[in-house]
């Protein structure tokens, strides 16, 4: 074979048709097929996703600086926020341990989780019920049921 792409010398056995171009029309090597496709370093959605959760920033922990990744860093706002108090969050948490939690369970025994839905909703039934509201209202600390 001489040349370059028109002056390709075709072997006596080839034949052109359907897949099967003749040389001078197919693509030059380091060609691309569709020129105008997706744009080299363009990002779809999940990889923007996994890069921003995934980037470390520096939050601050009993005074001291740490680098943690943003999404741990959105789990302990959630466990923060769910141990003040706030319901939706620790909504949130129980159902994300739960996700969490479940496959190892199932994975390092046959034996069904100990973790379903009725023990998680009686234990934030139990979690409400003990709740200080005075305490979360005015930070006044009012007396419990064993202060009395």
């Amino acid at each position: 074979m001489s040349g370059r792409n028109g002056n390709r010398k075709r072997p006596a056995h080839y034949e052109v048709g359907y897949g099967k171009p003749p040389s001078e029309h197919r693509f030059a090597k380091g060609q691309s097929g569709n020129p105008k496709g997706r744009p080299k370093g363009k990002k779809n959605i999940d990889t923007m996703l996994r890069e921003t959760l995934l980037a470390t920033i520096p939050i601050q922990i009993n005074g001291k600086t740490t680098n943690v990744t943003a999404l741990e860093a959105i789990v302990l706002k959630l466990r923060n926020n769910a141990i003040a108090g706030d319901f939706r969050s620790a909504v949130q948490a129980i159902q994300l341990g739960m996700r969490a939690l479940q496959p190892e369970e199932t994975e390092s025994s046959g034996v069904a989780t100990p973790l379903d839905q009725n023990v998680m909703m009686d234990l934030m039934r139990d979690y409400l019920e003990h709740q200080d509201p005075a305490a979360n209202d005015d930070g006044d600390r009012s007396k419990t049921d064993e202060e009395e």
